[in-house]
């Protein structure tokens, strides 16, 4: 009898373990939270426009997805039955905006050649060695762009950097023909910024095919780049001052660059 018992004891324990492995429960499987998501799953809980999936990584048993849409980073943490917008903070680190940036990072140095491409005009130090290069993402009739130039020339001696301008008119029809004229008008960065240019009324005769045909590349590199407002300054290493913020600038640039690789 007593073995009997014991056999019963025994068979129980199996099948409840068996049961417990064949239940459905995500938090049984969080080194596969990514697994079963992709867009159609998304689509599945919530409305997605066009979009592809630049990144998914598991995060404490929840698969976090970054969306690119129309070049916008969406981030968004998924389960087989649920999507939740928004960010997610741990140990008062924002954990989203980590990988935000290095997928921005990584964004800008796959574009990198395109921006060059895109270039219209230089700034270089006169009497200073280089050792950084900017890319400005600028709008000749923004003010705060207006702003931040006034201290590009002070910048570039200071910091030994060398400034690339790139045009993304967000103040249109104005500031893309604006755009168009000092390309059509071959400014140097040094003319460019006195600003008097803007003031002698000749836009309209400078309206040629070249400068149309660049601001329409660069504005489309813009939207590539997730740009929606100006200024922005990458760095050559992907890094990224939002804004008109000289201090932010300044400190970047007073750091040693890190050169970041990125292989599609």
């Amino acid at each position: 009898m007593k073995k009997y018992w014991i056999s019963i004891l025994l068979i129980t324990a199996i099948f409840m373990a068996m049961t417990c492995m064949a239940t459905d429960k995500p938090a049984l499987q969080p080194a596969g939270a990514c697994r079963e998501i992709t867009i159609q799953a998304l689509r599945a809980q919530v409305p997605i426009p066009p979009a592809t999936i630049l990144s998914k990584r598991d995060v404490n048993g929840v698969c976090e997805v970054i969306l690119d849409i129309r070049g916008r980073m969406v981030p968004v943490y998924a389960g087989r039955n649920y999507v939740i917008a928004g960010e997610m903070y741990q140990a008062k680190k924002q954990i989203t905006q980590d990988k935000l940036n290095q997928l921005k990072v990584k964004r800008f140095l796959w574009l990198k050649p395109e921006v060059e491409k895109c270039v219209a005009m230089t700034l270089k130090p006169k009497d200073t060695p280089v050792k950084r290069t900017v890319y400005m993402i600028t709008d000749p009739v923004c003010p705060f762009c207006h702003r931040a130039e006034t201290r590009l020339e002070e910048f570039a001696q200071k910091y030994g950097a060398v400034f690339k301008l790139v045009f993304n008119s967000v103040h249109p029809p104005v500031g893309r023909e604006k755009a168009i004229e000092a390309v059509c008008r071959k400014l140097s960065a040094e003319d460019y910024l006195k600003d008097s240019w803007k003031k002698e009324n000749k836009t309209q005769q400078y309206q040629c095919a070249g400068g149309v045909e660049l601001i329409k590349r660069s504005e489309s590199l813009a939207r590539k780049l997730g740009v929606r407002g100006v200024p922005v300054f990458y760095l050559e290493n992907g890094e990224t001052v939002v804004g008109a913020n000289m201090p932010a600038l300044a400190r970047a640039l007073s750091q040693k660059a890190v050169k970041v690789s990125y292989a599609k």
